[in-house]
């Protein structure tokens, strides 16, 4: 038992090992990567948009060619519109803080990730959006799931499929240990069994020769110790 106890103490202690290790590893590499996607967050283009923003209100004129590309605007003048730059996908809820903005007067106004504004350059007013979301940002969340899901779920089947072959193989230890006993105890019995018949024959062939009280008293012990030895062979070989 202590030998089996040793042998799945040591499996599990290399799986655990295992799953440490590489739970480090996809810990490091999501730090990284994240950190990386940081770095050219939207909140750059968010800054890119202020300072846009700035310079026309300092100039008074709305410089489409300098506007930030990954940005969303449309500008209008005397309520017609008189420029548009829009990505594609952007339009309909560009348009529709649009129509929102001209109804409730609401100059910034923030959708989850997505960020709607109202500027008054000179004598125009331009209408910008933009996302504060990281691009890729979601595909990134999934695929570290998935390597999480996947550094737990593989060495765990792994860990299974060994776990069942050591419950196999001492199975098969225990199943052999238990047979090779049962012989031994078989041969034991037989080499038992040999003798103990040979004496019973001659403790009744002396009892045939009308032996004296003393002697058939002897010969009676002789036999009912060589009966209980029998039975007791033949219980062993029962079991």
């Amino acid at each position: 038992m202590e030998k089996t106890d040793v042998k799945f103490s040591g499996v599990l202690g290399i799986y655990f090992l295992i799953i440490s290790s590489l739970l480090c590893v996809v810990t490091v590499v999501a730090v990284i990567v994240f950190q990386n996607m940081t770095a050219v967050r939207a909140d750059d283009t968010e800054k890119k948009v202020e300072t846009w923003i700035k310079n026309a209100e300092a100039t008074g004129k709305i410089d489409t060619n300098s506007f930030p590309e990954n940005a969303d605007y449309v500008a209008e003048k005397d309520g017609e519109e008189i420029a548009s730059g829009i990505n594609d996908g952007n339009e309909e809820k560009l348009r529709k803080y649009i129509s929102q903005y001209k109804s409730n007067g609401k100059e910034k106004y923030l959708d989850g990730q997505e960020a709607y504004m109202a500027k008054k350059i000179g004598d125009s007013i331009i209408y910008i959006h933009y996302s504060v979301g990281v691009s890729g940002e979601w595909t990134a969340f999934g695929l570290t799931a998935l390597a999480y899901i996947l550094v737990i779920l593989v060495p765990s089947v792994v860990l299974i499929n060994r776990l069942k072959k050591l419950i196999y193989t001492l199975a098969e230890e225990k199943w052999r240990k238990d047979y090779e006993t049962k012989q031994e105890m078989a041969q034991i019995a037989h080499d038992l069994k040999t003798p103990l018949t040979i004496i019973r024959g001659n403790a009744d062939l002396l009892l045939e020769k009308d032996p004296d009280e003393d002697s058939k008293e002897s010969i009676d012990a002789i036999i009912s110790s060589a009966e209980r030895i029998a039975k007791s062979v033949l219980e062993i070989l029962e079991k």
